[in-house]
């Protein structure tokens, strides 16, 4: 990443997983009064894979059923699809298992004129903009929400990823790196 070329795209790219059971932040309420929020407890979760470009403020999100080598690399497939025209994709991700495999280098070196990998040191989710996200989106669909089921769940997943799916003024403002890079 020494040098960006003009068509070049920087996307920083993470893995969730997303709890059915509501998540538990601070709330207000009538004083003397306990708020109750249901649950049905378990580990039901829905697993996402997401990419987020700072710059034009969008989102690439999947969701999967596993978040292993397989189902990474048809991610990376479906980003490259996206992208024809640009000269390399730059990733920036962190060091999780799938993204060192062994199984993954004959597709990274196919690609390797399209697809570069930067990665984070290691326990540093603050520097990839992709986490922010996810928080930003467990505080509006999970924070003190309770879902009667697991489909319902999904729609308020899915309508939370629609509205926030493509140029979003939200996210690049959010996005305080997108000045580091839009500047350059």
């Amino acid at each position: 990443m020494d040098s960006l070329g003009p068509n070049d795209i920087v996307l920083f790219q993470d893995e969730a997983s997303i709890q059915f059971s509501p998540t538990f932040t601070r709330i207000w309420s009538l004083k003397g009064r306990q708020p109750e929020i249901y649950t049905y407890g378990g580990r039901k979760q829905q697993l996402l894979v997401g990419a987020l470009d700072p710059i034009e403020g969008d989102l690439h999100l999947a969701f999967s059923d596993t978040l292993k080598v397989t189902q990474f690399q048809h991610y990376l497939e479906g980003l490259l699809a996206r992208y024809p025209r640009s000269k390399k994709l730059i990733i920036v991700l962190d060091n999780a298992r799938a993204h060192h495999s062994k199984e993954l280098e004959p597709f990274l070196v196919a690609n390797k004129d399209n697809l570069e990998f930067v990665f984070l040191p290691p326990y540093s989710p603050d520097l990839n903009l992709m986490e922010w996200f996810w928080k930003f989106l467990r505080k509006m669909i999970t924070h003190n929400t309770f879902f009667g089921t697991f489909k319902e769940f999904q729609r308020a997943l899915i309508k939370f990823l629609v509205k926030y799916k493509t140029s979003s003024p939200e996210i690049k403002t959010r996005c305080s790196y997108a000045k580091l890079f839009s500047s350059s």
